[in-house]
């Protein structure tokens, strides 16, 4: 799948006297792109697997066997080298924000160089010890902007949103979801976007958070497994209640069409990544979409400034360094909870 598929442009003329009009056919490409939590956290802090450093090199080996062209991560926290090491082909990825605490586990690897490369963390998160101990990460968003070829880019968001459905957790999501919602509106106007990730819910579920209220339907963004199974209806998903099949999980993709460029999901899968145990890799399945990019006549040329990200290890310790401090200072003031936890 790694392979650019692009359909050459060709000329249409009709012959009038003394005027020969010419067309561009709009041209078009396929793309394929997972989405993965590949679940690095150390087993210090709760992994249940047997081997975490061993699952990621495995991961890391067999996603690029399979040849996507874009990966999308998140919890990639504690063995970033060892999921790295097998993706090394891949020529471009983004720049690893550290271990945890202090690093946001999400990061990108593709075939299609990536540009303006930004995390932003969540300013709302919620729980310390207990549920899901979202607050002690810096978990949120990665933005790039992806070159696919021909003065074509696309806007990639990579989330990772609030785990859990109490009450303090479905209101963080709240927050997140909107606080998302302005970024893409800020800035992706006009442009196309696909968001992707960890959504740790859905619009089917009961506990959504707004995710249509407080994220599609502002940004435009349609839900791909939604549209290809549920024939676009965000509403009415008895068809699928209590079937065994997965379906609308929290990993997820949403897209929007935007300055020329059309985006066309084509399909849509959830795939569980096994060793050679048969046993998953990972707690959550990955999820796969392929989408054909069509550029039409009302395509606009990108006129943003396209900038390389820079690894800055001094900048990235300090910020480390005070995602830790903060986290002391939470631990200290929920001290009752983590002893409890301790025993």
């Amino acid at each position: 799948m790694r392979k650019i598929r692009i359909m050459p442009g060709f000329l249409a003329a009709w012959m009038f006297i003394g005027t020969l009009p010419v067309y561009a056919q709009p041209e078009r490409m396929e793309i394929s792109i997972l989405n993965y939590n590949v679940a690095g956290l150390p087993k210090l802090f709760g992994n249940g697997a047997e081997d975490v450093e061993a699952n990621q090199k495995q991961i890391g080996e067999i996603l690029e066997e399979r040849g996507y062209d874009i990966i999308a991560v998140q919890e990639d926290f504690g063995y970033h080298t060892a999921l790295a090491a097998g993706l090394s082909g891949y020529p471009y990825t983004t720049i690893h924000s550290g271990g945890v605490p202090g690093g946001d586990g999400m990061n990108l690897w593709s075939v299609y160089p990536l540009y303006n490369e930004t995390r932003e963390a969540w300013e709302t998160a919620y729980g310390v010890i207990d549920d899901g101990a979202d607050s002690m990460t810096p978990k949120g968003i990665l933005y790039t902007v992806v070159d696919l070829g021909n003065g074509v880019y696309l806007d990639l968001y990579d989330i990772h949103a609030d785990a859990y459905g109490d009450a303090g957790s479905v209101a963080a999501r709240e927050v997140q979801y909107r606080q998302l919602a302005e970024m893409i509106l800020e800035n992706s106007a006009g442009r196309p976007v696909i968001v992707t990730g960890d959504f740790n819910t859905s619009v089917h579920h009961g506990n959504d958070s707004g995710l249509l209220a407080n994220l599609m339907e502002p940004c435009g963004l349609t839900d791909v497994w939604i549209q290809l199974y549920n024939h676009g209806d965000c509403t009415d998903f008895s068809a699928w209640e209590g079937s065994a099949e997965k379906w609308d999980s929290i990993e997820k993709f949403l897209y929007r069409d935007g300055g020329g460029v059309d985006l066309e999901p084509t399909s849509f899968s959830y795939e569980y990544i096994c060793g050679e145990d048969g046993v998953s890799l990972s707690d959550h399945p990955a999820a796969h979409a392929v989408f054909t990019v069509s550029v039409t006549e009302e395509f606009t040329p990108y006129t943003g400034i396209l900038q390389a990200a820079e690894d800055r290890p001094v900048r990235r310790f300090f910020s480390i360094l005070g995602v830790i401090l903060q986290d002391l200072g939470k631990l200290i003031t929920h001290l009752d909870e983590l002893i409890a936890y301790l025993q």
